[in-house]
């Protein structure tokens, strides 16, 4: 999810991405063309980075970019056979999750770094922050963990053993970084119908690994991947995370 401008927000999804306006949900613009798209990132320039496993022709963990009229400009492989939700870094690099280690890779099909963490399976975002250490959430390992610049545990919060019986980490998806230090998380439950009341969903965690606020509601959904806290921020605006916290394009 990417607060693209002009009000609408982006959603990637197997077939590429919708465009919704925000205020209404109405879908203003689709690209389905592809198969197998995990990560898509708009750019200042207008064009659009998609990332997936066996896309667009290309053997491997493939990276597309599309110029702004949504030509395909260029493609790139990278080996290995599974990637999900990919970051651009301030760095000018790209961080991958490939299941049980995340990878840092140039624009030109080079791992630069792996990040291998015990306990993590499909491992699902990253973002590179200001000390140049690493906020990833482990997937199916369901915990947080902040990596310093050589792979190392910083400190790890929100396991089994570390919160509420009731949250039920089960899968540690999308989460976004707060200016205060605070960290919003989406605490997926499974697939399907019938998960609204089998954990706590939404999960915000202060600077110290401790949960301040959460939400759920199994009136209203199932299970929950992916999430975006406006407050703050802009909608008429790009924005990115390549500093970690949510930031507007200048």
């Amino acid at each position: 999810m990417q607060l693209i401008g002009d009000g609408r927000v982006l959603i990637g999804h197997h077939h590429g991405w919708s465009e919704f306006e925000i205020s209404t949900g109405k879908v203003l613009f689709e690209c389905a063309r592809y198969e197998g798209i995990t990560a898509v990132h708009r750019q200042e320039d207008g064009g659009t980075f998609l990332f997936g496993v066996d896309i667009a022709g290309i053997n491997g963990v493939g990276f597309v970019e599309l110029d702004s009229s949504g030509k395909e400009a260029r493609k790139v492989c990278y080996e290995g056979d599974y990637v999900r939700l990919v970051r651009q870094t301030s760095r000018g690099t790209l961080l991958m999750s490939c299941n049980d280690r995340i990878r840092e890779a140039d624009l030109d099909g080079h791992y630069l770094r792996d990040y291998p963490v015990e306990g993590f399976y499909h491992a699902w975002k990253s973002l590179l922050l200001p000390n140049d250490h690493l906020l990833v959430s482990a997937g199916y390992g369901a915990f947080m963990v902040e990596l310093d610049a050589d792979g190392s545990v910083v400190r790890k919060f929100g396991g089994k053993d570390e919160v509420p019986e009731t949250v039920n980490p089960f899968f540690y998806a999308m989460f976004q970084l707060l200016p205060n230090g605070h960290v919003t998380l989406a605490n997926w439950q499974g697939h399907g119908e019938g998960f609204g009341e089998s954990g706590v969903q939404l999960l915000e965690f202060d600077a110290a690994g401790q949960i301040v606020w959460q939400w759920s509601d199994s009136k209203r959904i199932s299970s929950l991947q992916g999430l975006l806290v406006l407050d703050g921020l802009d909608p008429t605006r790009l924005h990115h995370e390549r500093n970690g916290v949510m930031q507007a394009c200048l």
